[in-house]
């Protein structure tokens, strides 16, 4: 299974406003192959934390969805104006090795 973990950081009175764009969000996502689920995490200390976690059967599924004109779209979907309010923390993509 492959992992990619999105960190992301919004002012704490805008992080309503990101939530329910994930809540409203599209899902199309979930019939591209290899998709296996999403969860996005509030932080309880720092309501301006939030992560985006994302399982996938393998890397190569994972890449193709990123390539895709669906993922283009979900990203324009976005309010450019929420879009830019938005700052990338980190980004991480692993492998899990053991459950």
């Amino acid at each position: 299974m492959y992992v990619s973990i999105s960190r992301l950081r919004i002012a704490p009175e805008r992080a309503s406003e990101l939530l329910e764009a994930f809540r409203n969000r599209s899902h199309d996502v979930e019939r591209h192959d290899g998709f296996v689920d999403l969860m996005v995490l509030q932080s309880d200390r720092d309501p301006g934390e939030i992560s985006m976690v994302s399982r996938w059967q393998d890397r190569d599924c994972f890449r193709a969805y990123m390539k895709s004109e669906d993922h283009r779209r979900s990203h324009a979907r976005i309010d450019p104006e929420l879009q830019q309010a938005i700052k990338l923390q980190a980004l991480e993509h692993l492998h899990v090795v053991a459950e």
